[in-house]
């Protein structure tokens, strides 16, 4: 998931990659109507969404995870089982709160705790003073630490009003190779980077800031996975043998939208699971979550027929890359962010599981699948927190393989298995 409110993105580098390719922007897909533009969110029902979505963003992080465990416990319910005669296919809600006295239900499943992996993304920009288009804006912004700090202080102003609350976290750092020197990415591991697997959020020190238990990778954001430059090569090397050698996994987002800082056609080429091939054969017990499960909006490379008509998720040539990482390597993985919005995904990602004749294939699929929200991004498609986790409850994965997308699985890629 993404906690973060308006002053963390950096929307100087957002629009600078649009200006400077705009006819590349308007074909990447991210107006396409698989998107955002879907015909749900087309007109006002568009402006209710996007009100729904920074009526969250606008609220400190802390409140942000609390509002979470609110709507996990029904205090919005209501609201989501107001008759629409116009409701979106997608929205859809459940009898009963997901939380009831303490414990989160799910199907037939019951669990005591509740994970968040916020991922606190790196927006930092480094500029020439000549490349800026904009009177004001700096060469050179940082605005990792404070996205960093905000975090640590959300997670203990939960604590502080919820101490008997359900939730606990495992939060991911953001580190763009590009923009720092390697002393400060050595920094940023050695500082914030957990070593140890202890579940538990609460160290000797309080206000330690040692918290983090993953790397966080946004190569639309100008991250390259493996450089062809040499310098910037051994960054991004210190990076995965460090994360190789502790275990530390790293989640790298992988659809062909979301925010970018260079251009459309550089952070598809950035972004493409492909990428991760050299990495994968030189640090082979890596541990990389693919977010989004490689999902393509791009209609440059489909016919507008095609278009017209839609794609199938497990039609995307991504996806079958991610599959074959997994089938190649033990510590490969993808999670449902966002692509869970629409009920269609899980339909599909069930019908090539269980169609597959290789049986060991399709168990390493349901081995290494996670689910995960991108709330509060995606609130750009479905209503609410409850209204995305019904959507996963619905779909017709057995109770068995919910709970292996929900608990074991991301349990074993957080290294927690042993507890």
């Amino acid at each position: 998931m993404h906690a973060m409110n308006l002053t963390h993105p950096n929307f100087i580098s957002f629009v600078e990659s649009v200006s400077d390719n705009l006819a590349e922007f308007v074909t990447s897909g991210a107006l396409s109507p698989g998107y955002l533009l879907t015909p749900a969110n087309r007109g006002q029902q568009g402006l209710i969404t996007l009100l729904n979505m920074f009526s969250v963003f606008e609220r400190p992080i802390g409140e942000i995870f609390a509002l979470i465990e609110e709507d996990l416990c029904g205090a919005y319910l209501h609201k989501g089982k107001l008759e629409d005669s116009k409701s979106r296919e997608n929205r859809m809600y459940p009898k009963l709160p997901f939380i009831q006295e303490g414990t989160f239900h799910f199907r037939g499943l019951t669990y005591d705790r509740f994970a968040l992996v916020p991922l606190v993304m790196d927006f930092s920009r480094d500029a020439k003073d000549e490349e800026s288009k904009s009177y004001y804006t700096s060469e050179h912004q940082e605005k990792l630490l404070s996205y960093v700090h905000d975090t640590l202080e959300g997670i203990a102003w939960y604590q502080s009003i919820r101490p008997q609350g359900m939730l606990e976290f495992f939060p991911f750092i953001g580190i763009n190779p590009e923009v720092h020197p390697r002393d400060t990415i050595e920094e940023l591991l050695h500082s914030y980077v957990r070593l140890d697997h202890n579940p538990k959020w609460h160290t000797k020190n309080r206000y330690d800031v040692q918290r983090f238990r993953g790397v966080k990778f946004y190569p639309p954001l100008g991250t390259e996975i493996w450089p062809d430059n040499q310098k910037k090569r051994e960054k991004v090397a210190l990076i995965y043998q460090y994360c190789e050698t502790h275990g530390i996994p790293i989640i790298t987002h992988c659809d062909d939208q979301g925010f970018r800082g260079v251009a459309a056609k550089k952070a598809q080429q950035y972004t493409n699971p492909a990428a991760w091939r050299p990495v994968l054969e030189k640090f082979p017990q890596l541990k990389v979550d693919f977010a989004h499960y490689g999902r393509q909006y791009n209609p440059i490379r489909r016919s507008p027929l095609k278009n017209l008509m839609g794609q199938a998720w497990t039609e995307d040539p991504w996806f079958h890359e991610i599959i074959d990482l997994m089938h190649r390597y033990e510590h490969v993985y993808a999670d449902f962010s966002f692509s869970g919005t629409d009920p269609v995904f899980y339909e599909q990602l069930y019908t090539f599981i269980h169609h597959l004749d290789d049986g060991d294939l399709a168990q390493k699929i349901l081995d290494r699948s996670l689910f995960g929200s991108d709330f509060t991004v995606n609130l750009a498609k479905v209503e609410s927190y409850t209204n995305y986790l019904h959507i996963f409850e619905q779909s017709r994965f057995s109770d068995e393989q919910i709970d292996g997308f929900v608990s074991a699985n991301p349990t074993r890629f957080l290294g927690l298995a042993q507890f």
